[in-house]
């Protein structure tokens, strides 16, 4: 069961499924950018911080996605990492990359 499945007896509303995955896939894309790794570790990343935070993923998701500039804004790539390893990782120093792991591991 992955964050947008809604408990057992609990109807899923289509609406606010799509809402959360696209949320989460955008975040997904960001953190693959920001931190040059694939899919599944900018998935993995974004897991273990829900985990370690004992946060919701879409969550977690929302808030990098909150990161991001407006269309047309003028943050460079380091800006957004600053602020992206603040959300994820609660400093500004640092960068994982595929060889390093998660924090903690």
């Amino acid at each position: 069961m992955d964050d947008t499945t809604p408990p057992a007896g609990i109807p899923a509303d289509p609406a606010v499924v799509a809402a959360a995955r696209e949320t989460i896939e955008q975040a997904k894309g960001t953190v693959m950018l920001v931190y040059s790794v694939d899919a599944d570790h900018a998935f993995a990343i974004l897991r273990e911080t829900s985990q370690a935070l004992n946060i919701k993923l879409r969550a977690i998701a929302a808030a990098v996605v909150a990161e991001l500039p407006e269309t047309g804004g003028h943050e460079d790539l380091d800006t957004l990492r600053q602020g992206l390893d603040r959300v994820l990782f609660g400093t500004d120093a640092h960068t994982p990359t595929p060889e390093s792991g998660m924090p903690g591991q």
